[in-house]
């Protein structure tokens, strides 16, 4: 969301580098941690692409939300930015969307052009106290993306590591929901109704996750236990069962 132009400017790079340092994921249930590479999908913001209530889809929506502005003129941030952002949040806010990242692009050729900058304050410092309440470090900030430069690689640096932990913070979670929904889906298959297929999409994508982040191992967990699942409904059913 926020400057669609600003973001253009850097997806390349941002899409290159991203996936270049492994992050350690930690899961729960005692599972050893692993070296993982992110790579991610970005898409502009639409509500639409919000999940609803009810959906077990977990590819189809958008884990983490990431707004991004350079502005740096305190009466352009009062009169449209702000506002911007605020109606941003709120859509997330209805859809109890809790994980997003604000980052504020400094450029200081830009600065050079302006003269009505606070100099008690900034955007960042606005941006933080007007959204960010005790999570100040939502809002980052990235300094010169462009240029080439020490002090750019460093805030680029700072920047994706913040970025890969956010990012595999919401998805480990997302995950978690899933995984307990799918297992709450397989405890009814005993109710009437119950449907093998619709169970089957859902752990197949399940699988599908674990293939994307090269976790073939837990990936095949999951086609074991389909499988699994499925030869005990064929005994049922050769034993005068109903197979769904």
């Amino acid at each position: 969301a926020g400057d669609q132009n600003l973001f253009t400017s850097l997806y390349a790079t941002l899409s290159q580098q991203l996936p270049r340092e492994p992050m350690e994921w930690r899961r729960s249930y005692g599972r050893a941690p692993k070296m993982i590479h992110l790579e991610s999908n970005f898409v502009q913001f639409k509500e639409e692409l919000l999940p609803k209530e009810g959906n077990k889809a977990l590819l189809t929506f958008p884990f983490l939300h990431i707004y991004w502005t350079e502005c740096c003129d305190t009466e352009v941030y009062k009169t449209t930015v702000k506002d911007d952002i605020t109606k941003w949040q709120n859509v997330l806010k209805a859809h109890s969307s809790v994980d997003w990242l604000i980052v504020v692009v400094e450029s200081d050729a830009k600065k050079k052009n302006k003269t009505n900058i606070l100099p008690r304050t900034s955007i960042v410092d606005k941006i933080r106290n007007d959204f960010c309440n005790k999570q100040s470090d939502r809002c980052v900030v990235l300094s010169d993306p462009l240029k080439d430069s020490s002090r750019s690689q460093e805030s680029w640096n700072a920047f994706l590591t913040k970025l890969r932990t956010l990012l595999l913070m919401s998805f480990t979670k997302n995950l978690g929901k899933f995984e307990d929904d799918m297992r709450t889906l397989r405890e009814k298959r005993t109710e009437p109704g119950w449907s093998f297929c619709e169970y089957f999409m859902v752990q197949e994508e399940l699988a599908f996750v674990f293939e994307m982040l090269q976790q073939f191992e837990d990936a095949l967990v999951q086609y074991d236990e389909l499988d699994a699942l499925f030869s005990q409904y064929v005994v049922n059913f050769g034993a005068g069962g109903e197979c769904l």
